[in-house]
């Protein structure tokens, strides 16, 4: 592109300096172009060349994500492998649930891993939602569980509606409106 952009130059100013009759003119557009083109040529070298720099600068730093984000994954998948071998351990050699129960809060705990028992549509499937549509009530079939840190919810749970509470009769004896 640079190129073409100077030998556009050089015949306009060939041109020009032919109308006038000027052979020092032609003399004058050669050396600009020359310069010109040597000038175009420095700056295409010193663009690759940074070009090149940044090229390795974001290929070094892509390299160094990719083995962090390995490292921590397979650090995170030794964990997690830690924590089932805690959990059947504890769950093999307990005298009864509760030890178990106590095992697998401690590694939820740890892990960042929060259970949720109250009702919220984000966090639950309804199972059945035909059944006493319209009532507020709600019971938590299985329990759904987030990351502690971000609040995502990692799974979902199930919960179905109740029955709504039946409305009291006014009392007995009391004014009619």
């Amino acid at each position: 592109m640079f190129r073409i952009l100077s030998e556009k130059i050089a015949a306009k100013v060939d041109r020009a300096a032919m109308k006038a009759g000027a052979s020092a003119a032609q003399e004058v557009s050669r050396r600009l172009t020359a310069e010109l083109d040597a000038a175009i040529a420095g700056a295409q070298s010193a663009a690759g060349k940074m070009g090149t720099l940044v090229q390795q600068a974001v290929q070094a730093a892509v390299d160094e994500a990719l083995r962090t984000a390995v490292l921590n994954a397979t650090r995170i998948h030794e964990e997690h492998l830690a924590q089932l071998a805690l959990i059947d351990r504890t769950a093999q050699t307990a005298q009864d649930l509760d030890a178990v129960r106590l095992r697998v809060e401690q590694e939820m705990r740890r892990s960042g891993l929060t259970r949720i028992t109250v009702p919220d549509p984000g966090s639950f499937n309804l199972v059945n939602p035909a059944e006493h549509e319209g009532s507020t009530r709600y019971e938590v079939l299985a329990p759904a569980y987030a990351d502690s840190g971000s609040g995502r919810i990692i799974q979902r749970g199930e919960m179905r509606r109740l029955p709504s509470e039946p409305r009291t009769p006014a009392a007995e004896g009391g004014e009619s409106r």
